[in-house]
């Protein structure tokens, strides 16, 4: 049975949810804590398919609880309740689809339509972590003041929030108004979340929700540039001079350009590097690849022999984690192979799905 936990101070609001949400007991059970901590608890020792908790509460608030589902469980979804809310705020989180906010005193048919919203969406595995703008918005309503921590491949990247709102932030070798519009429209951040702003000056002056639209536009229109340059790629002839090379060894071969023009486009790579199996490494990415010495073969050796003592079909595509929690994929395509890098944050089944509708699997 699905099991939603509702996580809040005021007791006697959690025993009258408990008693409303009741008459769907033959549907999804209830679990309740009374601040962050001892959800967290919970949530390791207990498989929860839904989170509902209030933002302001003692020891452990909703916002560090928040942030530790985002490193621990990004795929819970999360209903938010707030005092704190505006119907502007409201409309603007309810378009996001990482998060739902519930402005208390909660009405509670709509609670209830959002329980069975959050657990259909789970029930059909759709990605729900926490995306840093909702994050952020969520703070904006409550004036918060913290430091964020947010996990990155080139370093961590940090958030001054005072009252709210953005005022410095720092991510290798940028900081201030250019290091948020490279942060804040990340999806599925891990965040850390230290309860203490460590800056006193706001050295980037704009609104929060200015931000965000900056940021979002940027990326968007990096993203209609990596799509034309897919496109651009797929229509250039095999004998165009401007096709890049890649050397393996003494001998420099074309990069498989149209491919590696359709592995540009997926937002959440950040390496691939392109293998044929009789001419080894074929393509990667533009610029530096820290995978292009990656042997695929070492591991398709290992896999076609599972597959064969199991009975299974040849493998289509393998996931690897690192201690450092770098993901990779490793995906078989005909006589081809490509291994990828993901970006901080990225679901692995997410880009799978995008890898499948541009690669001939």
């Amino acid at each position: 049975m699905k099991k939603v936990l509702i996580v809040d101070d005021e007791a006697s609001f959690l025993l009258s949810l408990k008693d409303v949400l009741k008459v769907h007991q033959d549907k999804f059970k209830i679990l309740t804590a009374e601040n962050g901590s001892v959800a967290v608890d919970l949530l390791r020792d207990t498989s929860v398919d839904l989170l509902v908790t209030d933002l302001r509460m003692p020891e452990m608030n909703g916002f560090e609880l928040l942030a530790w589902v985002s490193r621990h469980q990004p795929q819970l979804p999360v209903i938010a309740m707030s005092a704190f809310g505006t119907p502007e705020i409201e409309a603007r989180l309810s378009k996001m689809d990482t998060l739902q906010f519930i402005e208390k005193p909660v009405d509670l048919p709509l609670l209830e339509k959002a329980i069975f919203n959050g657990l259909k969406a789970a029930g059909k595995s759709f990605i729900r972590g926490i995306a840093l703008a909702t994050f952020l918005q969520l703070m904006n309503v409550e004036k918060k003041n913290c430091t964020l921590k947010i996990a990155a491949t080139k370093g961590p990247a940090y958030l001054f929030v005072a009252n709210g709102e953005l005022i410095d932030a720092e991510y290798a070798n940028l900081k201030g108004r250019d290091a948020v519009l490279e942060i804040v429209s990340w999806d599925d951040a891990e965040i850390e979340m230290d309860a203490v702003c460590r800056r006193q000056d706001d050295v980037i002056n704009m609104p929060l929700g200015h931000l965000l639209i900056e940021a979002f536009r940027i990326k968007d229109e990096a993203a209609e540039q990596m799509k034309q340059n897919a496109r651009d790629a797929v229509s250039a002839p095999a004998t165009d001079p401007s096709i890049p090379t890649v050397t393996s060894g003494s001998v420099t071969r074309p990069v498989d350009s149209a491919l590696a023009g359709r592995l540009s486009a997926i937002r959440n790579v950040q390496e691939f590097a392109i293998y044929n199996i009789h001419e080894g490494l074929i393509g990667t990415n533009p610029g530096s690849c820290s995978i292009a010495e990656f042997d695929p073969a070492v591991f398709e050796e290992a896999l076609t022999v599972i597959s064969q003592e199991l009975e299974w079909e040849n493998f289509r595509s393998m996931a690897l984690g690192t201690t450092k929690r770098n993901r990779y994929l490793l995906v078989n395509q005909q006589q081809q192979q490509v291994v990828l890098k993901l970006k901080p944050g990225a679901q692995t089944a997410q880009v799978l799905k995008e890898i499948e509708r541009v690669v001939d699997l």
